[in-house]
């Protein structure tokens, strides 16, 4: 059986850390921890971003599949345009398309606040923006505020093209959306 006396050093003291090592151990990983901090959330916002535009492009797709079908039955509807209010739109969309109203208001949500959705069909440029979240209204700017902090924007195109945009460097955004642009008709659907 050991004894206590293994423990002891030359000096005849307990073996131990003393309490300036530990806060300096303690120091280090603080720093370490706050250095790595800004990487992390960047990569949480990504990651925040990039689900927002999945979200986005499947309401394209639901969009999409509506005005197929109405084409075939000889209507108009599935795009934004054909409707009012984004309330008419979820309606006419659920649940033939997504399961109900509000998974597509789920689909819709940005980080508590609401996307812009402008008024715009499929026969309108495929560059122009159908959903987006993250820019300044009216603009093809990224967004200092909600709902992502002016860390990016996430877009979705007439045609489904899907976007995510981090950062907010203009020559960087300016390339990320390569010629997309806002509809002439800048009509945004309210609730």
């Amino acid at each position: 059986m050991k004894t206590f006396k293994s423990l002891k050093t030359l000096g005849g003291k307990l073996a131990a850390f003393t309490l300036v090592e530990l806060l300096v151990v303690i120091s280090i990983i603080a720093v370490l921890a706050a250095l790595a901090l800004p990487a992390i959330t960047g990569a949480l916002v990504k990651g925040k971003i990039t689900q927002q535009v999945s979200n986005f492009r499947q309401l394209y797709l639901a969009s999409h599949s509506a005005y197929m079908d109405g084409q075939v039955a000889g209507t108009n509807m599935g795009f934004p345009q054909y409707y009012t209010t984004i309330q008419m739109w979820a309606t006419n969309l659920a649940p033939a398309y997504i399961p109900s109203t509000n998974s597509f208001y789920q689909l819709l949500k940005v980080n508590g606040s609401n996307s812009t959705v402008y008024s715009v069909s499929e026969s309108d440029s495929s560059n122009n923006i159908m959903i987006a979240a993250g820019l300044t209204s009216g603009t093809t700017n990224v967004s200092a505020g909600l709902p992502y902090n002016g860390k990016g924007a996430a877009v979705v195109t007439v045609q489904g093209q899907a976007i995510s945009i981090s950062g907010t460097n203009p020559v960087l955004v300016g390339a990320a959306l390569n010629g997309v642009t806002l509809s002439t008709n800048l009509t945004v659907l309210g609730d």
